[in-house]
């Protein structure tokens, strides 16, 4: 089966930020494997050319699966130490003191500058788990950030379905 996405909203428009390169694979060591992690997934934050020398603070990205049923994001060693793993604390609030295993996630980056296109964005990696014995995965994604001496932004919110191990998407997913 292929993957593939499509805007929640078919008339949004960004001209920002997007969501970039995507894929998932199984896990490669080193580091060591996480327990229960059945395979890592990496997606990128990216801007446009024009943008790519804009610094950017608490770039977020927020993830939610779709199914399969029983599905989590979980932690994953290439997340790197300055990225704030953020699970559901009430309907808009961001629990950012565990690292539980969660099917609704926010990764944040408190400062950072974004790239443009292909596969050299600021990249998220997150690990999954509860995958099926066919390991794929369907989820929405949308990123957000406060550009320093202007105001904020936001991509707009994708739905990736069927994303299997082992597949990739690539270029400014979402935009027109």
């Amino acid at each position: 089966m292929t993957a593939t996405y499509a805007k929640e909203d078919a008339n949004c428009k960004s001209d920002i930020l997007f969501i970039g390169t995507t894929g998932i694979r199984k896990f490669v060591t080193p580091p060591a494997k996480p327990a229960h992690l059945d395979a890592e997934m990496y997606i990128d934050v990216i801007v446009p050319a024009g943008f790519k020398g804009v610094d950017f603070e608490n770039i977020c990205l927020i993830l939610e699966i779709k199914g399969p049923t029983g599905a989590k994001f979980m932690p994953n060693p290439r997340m790197g130490s300055g990225v704030h793993w953020g699970i559901p604390s009430g309907s808009t609030m961001w629990d950012e003191t565990t690292l539980s295993p969660t099917p609704r996630v926010r990764l944040r980056n408190p400062h950072d500058r974004l790239n443009s296109g292909g596969i050299n964005g600021l990249s998220f990696w997150l690990g999954l788990s509860g995958l099926p014995t066919t390991p794929m995965v369907s989820f929405t994604a949308a990123a957000t950030a406060d550009r320093v001496s202007a105001s904020n932004t936001a991509s707009c919110p994708i739905k990736i379905k069927d994303l299997a191990v082992g597949e990739q998407l690539t270029g400014y997913l979402g935009r027109d």
